[in-house]
């Protein structure tokens, strides 16, 4: 092999210091690499040939899906009026609206005034019953809620509020401590008088809808039921808490003429508690002496005969003596 080696051969130019042997093997390992080379080229070329079609098909399709076009956002204008305007709520019965706003802790259950002709007597707007009262028990702790059931605001003023007061039934008496009744009561926490403007009468202003603590009794202060003619179950009372108020249109800011709104709490008699009567210490029956056994008997007739058997033997022993 090495006689086919030339000196003009650029390989054994390269390699013209190592042994024939050497030359051979390196030659071919120089032919084997640049023919590994020119097939390794021609495969990248292939390939990226490919890769470049495959990008271009994906532009001709038109596919955007992976770049979504930016939503369009409606720019604000200037045309809306950012001014809220009121409107009028439906009429309401006070009945429903204090209904709907709900009972807080202690209050009072709702009753129709027509479950008792009395509520229609003593003028009476919303109805509750008060439960049963014992005689001689004091009620304390009472207050009122009082709720804006309608679609305008209401106007309190102080100067035009009444007092609470007991209803009293049949001869029943009832006794307040203390002892003016219009003392009873106070105004509740929720209620904030201030100076209105012309007038400078105290108001008070409740929203539609609102719903407040209006009277509230003071500490300790209350009714007893002291004494009364009626039966269990019957009326012995009826507490009237009375809220002057004047509408307030929500459109035209008109106020109207005053009223006056009563809310009745009626107490009835509770039952007497049941008393089962304690028996007494019985007489001790006097003991029947058995059947066959002589009772001793002393009278007249057994003194006699103690005093005579006594003569006798004083007789005797005195005739004893005399013979001696």
């Amino acid at each position: 092999m090495y006689k086919y080696c030339s000196q003009n051969d650029p390989l054994y130019k390269l390699f013209f210091d190592k042994e024939p042997e050497d030359y051979i093997i390196r030659k071919y390992i120089y032919f084997f690499s640049l023919s590994t080379m020119k097939k390794l080229l021609s495969s990248f070329v292939l390939v990226g040939m490919m890769v470049s079609s495959i990008s271009f098909s994906f532009a001709d399709s038109g596919d955007t899906s992976a770049d979504p076009a930016p939503m369009d956002i409606a720019a604000p204008t200037d045309a809306q009026d950012p001014t809220p305007t009121f409107s009028a709520a439906p009429a309401l019965s006070w009945a429903t609206a204090t209904d709907s706003l709900g009972n807080s802790l202690g209050e009072y259950t709702t009753v129709s005034c027509n479950s008792n002709a009395s509520f229609a007597v003593n003028s009476c707007d919303q109805c509750f019953d008060g439960g049963s009262v014992k005689t001689g028990a004091r009620l304390t702790g009472i207050f009122d809620n009082f709720a804006n059931g309608t679609p305008n605001f209401l106007v309190t003023y102080k100067d035009e509020q009444k007092s609470p007061n007991m209803v009293k039934f049949g001869n029943s008496v009832w006794t307040t401590a203390p002892a003016d009744e219009s003392k009873i009561f106070l105004y509740g926490s929720d209620v904030q008088w201030t100076t209105s403007g012309t007038g400078g009468k105290m108001s008070f202003m409740l929203n539609p809808g609102q719903k407040v603590k209006y009277y509230d009794a003071d500490l300790s202060a209350g009714y007893t039921l002291t004494s009364t003619d009626k039966k269990a179950g019957d009326l012995v009372g009826m507490l009237r808490f009375p809220v002057v108020s004047h509408s307030l249109d929500v459109k035209t800011a008109a106020e109207g003429a005053a009223n006056t709104h009563y809310e009745c709490v009626a107490y009835k008699l509770d039952a007497p508690a049941v008393v089962t009567p304690t028996p007494g210490n019985p007489t001790p029956a006097k003991p029947v002496p058995p059947k066959g056994v002589t009772q001793t008997q002393t009278g007249p007739e057994t003194l006699l005969l103690i005093a005579a058997a006594f003569f006798i033997a004083f007789g005797m022993m005195f005739a004893l003596r005399r013979r001696v």
